[in-house]
């Protein structure tokens, strides 16, 4: 036994327990002394992990002071909140009232002026389909229980706060197996509130509506509409100024497999005007220390930016996308992973979602094992990644691709070092066969390549295609897609497809490659064995869907999936046609 060991243990009278006693009274203090941030965190939680219950139970706060303070609504407690005496029953708060489910100014569908107005104005007869009928929910929508708690230190200093999500009910846990949940926890006033909220028209679209209506009262003919375009209003903000914290928690199988602190904010285009609305959450070491979203294997990949996706314009099936990702993951063009979920904010449930990744260098790097350093991202013209020469670059290589003769070989073997042919052919076959036009390829096109060549296949600095949003403006039976010439309509918007198309090498490709996905890819046999999986997968989480924003069940998810089917159908029947009459 050496010394050390011998003092502690007794040695020659008291004096280890001494020395013990001493060191004991140091640590408790050292402890107390110790800054909020750096005391021991087991003890600073709640007595039972955020998750699925079956019955109500009793949930204790623990903390290193006695100074606690909660809050049950999502906003972040402070000494003017609820003083913690004694633990919070946690019960299935689905009976007690809606509170930001009621909130009508989440969308102008909801308002029957402002339907009528933008009707009137904006609505095109071809595209009545994505103007809903909402109805305010006549029920009590489902709910789980949030708290959020924060204590003092004896010098007044504040915690960190910590957050809890707690499903309450068997009929909840039966919901999870289904789909994966997600709660996000955040002061209702960054969502609601008509001056900072970033869920509602606001404060901006009263200012744009006054000033609007003014306008358009003197214009003519020839003038353009001030309501014509995208109505500003505090969910059309962009930027880090319309970006707002809040706690997400992610539940698989009734258990929570992440939680932490993210940066909210509103996505999309048109889709911003609906209810529920496609969200982005940034991982961001500012908030908590982490700059990834790990979900284990839940999604395709580890991320720093995740997308609560709504849908888009395909409200009423939210299939398109899906389907879409699943019929072309073979395919040689980026596509995303669609992995279905329900939202609860602030304990309300607020819609069904698939949770997505987001096209990024750092999703190009885990796809294509390239250093996301070197990777150049372009969508609709404007950089996404990458710096102004890169931008400079692109409308160098797409100015000598739609514009130089193609019909040469030297001019076209160079087209071939630019771009990569596979790809273009693949994407543009995809996308023409299933009719997109409306809002592409004029726009909702995007592509990537490395900007200095990289080792592996894909570090050749050739541009290659990336597929998102093709939700509206093709796949819909009811708007005579199926019979669309969309190679004609494709040909008018992109002068590099038409350019390229003088290449009779590349026109070959091009019409072999659509023929061939009516047998492979988009036969209507696979088709209807993918509409129909995720119908499956779907159907009970699309009717809880409809009842919240339609009142109504889900009859119209299931018409419209059948519709997708029929599309498939006779399109396969047009495509020989369509090409015959494009190019004899």
């Amino acid at each position: 036994m050496d010394h050390r060991e011998k003092d502690i243990s007794g040695g020659k009278g008291n004096g280890g327990i001494l020395i013990l006693v001493l060191f004991s009274i140091l640590l408790i203090a050292a402890l107390s002394a110790a800054p909020v941030a750096d005391r021991t965190p087991d003890v600073w939680g709640f007595s039972r992990e955020s998750g699925f219950y079956d019955e109500p139970f009793d949930l204790m706060i623990y903390a290193p002071y006695d100074e606690i303070y909660y809050t049950l609504d999502g906003s972040e407690p402070d000494r003017d909140s609820v003083r913690y005496t004694g633990p919070v029953h946690i019960y299935d708060a689905t009976d007690d009232p809606n509170v930001y489910s009621m909130i009508p100014d989440v969308s102008l569908f909801y308002d029957r002026e402002l339907k009528e107005l933008f009707m009137e104005h904006r609505l095109e007869d071809d595209i009545t389909s994505v103007v809903p009928d909402y109805v305010m929910p006549g029920y009590n929508v489902s709910k789980c229980r949030v708290i959020r708690a924060v204590y003092y230190d004896d010098e007044g200093n504040k915690s960190d706060v910590l957050t809890g999500s707690f499903f309450v009910g068997k009929d909840k846990a039966a919901d999870c197996k289904d789909r994966m949940m997600i709660s996000l926890v955040m002061d209702p006033e960054d969502l609601f509130d008509s001056e900072r909220g970033i869920y509602v028209m606001g404060d901006r679209m009263d200012d744009f509506l006054a000033e609007a209506l003014e306008e358009s009262s003197g214009i003519t003919d020839e003038d353009e509409d001030p309501l014509s375009d995208l109505w500003e209003a505090n969910y059309t903000g962009r930027g880090p100024e319309w970006e707002r914290e809040a706690s997400v928690q992610f539940f698989q199988d009734g258990r929570l497999i992440l939680g932490q602190q993210a940066g909210v904010r509103i996505k999309g285009g048109f889709s911003r005007e609906y209810d529920p609305k496609s969200l982005n959450l940034y991982a961001r070491s500012e908030y908590d220390g982490n700059r990834t979203f790990d979900l284990g294997g839940s999604i395709r990949l580890q991320e720093d930016k995740l997308t609560l996706y709504n849908g888009g314009e395909d409200i009423y099936s939210k299939l398109k996308d899906p389907l879409m990702a699943a019929l072309c993951s073979e395919m040689d063009f980026a596509t995303m992973s669609f992995t279905p979920c329900d939202l609860y904010i602030d304990g309300e449930y607020r819609g069904y979602y698939f949770l997505t990744e987001q096209y990024d260098k750092k999703y190009i790097e885990n796809r294509y094992h390239v250093d996301d350093d070197n990777v150049i991202m372009i969508k609709d013209n404007l950089i996404e990644e990458g710096v102004d020469p890169d931008l400079e670059k692109y409308q160098e290589d797409m100015l000598f691709l739609s514009e130089a003769d193609m019909t040469v070989d030297d001019n076209y073997r160079k087209a071939c070092r630019i771009l990569d042919m596979e790809s273009f052919t693949d994407y543009m076959a995809a996308e023409i066969y299933i009719a997109r036009w409306l809002d592409w390829p004029g726009s909702n096109f995007e592509m990537w390549r490395t900007r200095l060549a990289d080792d592996g296949e894909y570090g050749d600095c050739r541009w290659r295609m990336m597929l998102f949003d093709v939700n509206w403006g093709g796949m819909t039976y009811k708007d005579g897609d199926a019979k669309r010439d969309s190679i004609a309509w494709a040909r008018g918007q992109s002068p590099l497809l038409d350019n390229l198309l003088n290449n009779d090498g590349f026109r070959q490709d091009f019409t072999e490659r659509l023929m061939s996905l009516r047998d492979n890819e988009f036969a209507p046999d696979r088709v209807e064995e993918k509409t129909d999986e995720l119908v499956r997968i779907m159907d009970d989480a699309m009717n809880d869907h409809y009842r919240r924003f339609f009142a109504t069940d889900n009859g119209r998810f299931h018409e419209e999936a059948e519709e997708l089917k029929r599309f498939f159908r006779e399109r396969r029947d047009f495509i020989p046609e369509m090409i015959s009459s494009n190019f004899e």
